[in-house]
């Protein structure tokens, strides 16, 4: 009997020991992913327009959670986001103006709800996004590389698993839109709800309404993914 009561004794020590062990790694977790962002100097475009479009306290409180980083090529390079809109007359302020915000929009679409590390990641596979549930990313995944699939745009990861406490990040080499055109891009509003909380995201503008050039953003030259050899490798 007293052999059972030591091994009974070990027993709960092992179960405290994790426990403790848990917490205090959970407890030592003394950064952001928006801070994490902003050590990085590929990434200092995205905490810019984090910032500029009122995201920085929603990003600040993430976990558990993936965030798809466009680096700042993906910017200001060629065919990048800042160049697209302003051959479309826009720029990051008139995109994060307030009722105008749809920078917002963009970003919590390079949000996935849950931490999706590379390796499990499958070709073909649908994935959610903090735009909401009709804002999917599509992974196609072949020997070498990950691509997500957008509505208007793709984006293939140049830096995988990047851990940033209980969530992940993966820098990619385009800014991935969920849509084709800029009116399409539902406008979040980031001043409702508290410190923290997902912006309220808006209804798109109807089909057909205010479509001058002014406001479609092109995106064709960003659609570098989607040839045959892509849509092959969904269907592998």
């Amino acid at each position: 009997m007293a052999s059972s009561m030591a091994i009974r004794s070990c027993m709960f020590a092992l179960v405290v020991l994790a426990v403790v062990s848990q917490s205090h790694a959970q407890s030592t977790c003394n950064t952001t992913l928006l801070a994490a962002v902003q050590g990085i100097p590929q990434l200092s475009l995205l905490a810019a327009v984090i910032n500029a479009s009122g995201l920085a306290n929603t990003v600040s409180m993430l976990d558990n959670v993936t965030v798809l980083a466009p680096d700042n090529n993906a910017f200001n390079g060629t065919n990048g986001l800042l160049q697209l809109l302003a051959a479309n007359n826009q720029n990051l302020t008139t995109v994060t103006a307030p009722g105008a915000n749809r920078a917002a929009s963009i970003l919590l679409y390079h949000i996935i709800p849950t931490p999706a590390f590379a390796a499990n990641l499958t070709n073909g596979q649908v994935l959610p996004t903090n735009l909401g549930e009709d804002y999917t990313l599509t992974v196609v995944k072949t020997a070498t590389q990950v691509t997500f699939v957008g509505a208007g745009s793709n984006a293939t990861v140049t830096a995988a698993d990047t851990r940033v406490c209980n969530s992940v990040v993966h820098i990619i080499n385009r800014v991935l839109l969920p849509a084709t055109t800029l009116t399409a891009i539902p406008v979040a509003n980031t001043t409702a709800g508290s410190p923290g909380s997902p912006p309220t995201v808006n209804a798109p503008s109807p089909p057909g309404t205010n479509t001058s050039a002014a406001s479609t953003l092109s995106t064709g030259s960003l659609m570098f993914g989607l040839s045959g050899a892509v849509a092959a490798a969904l269907l592998m």
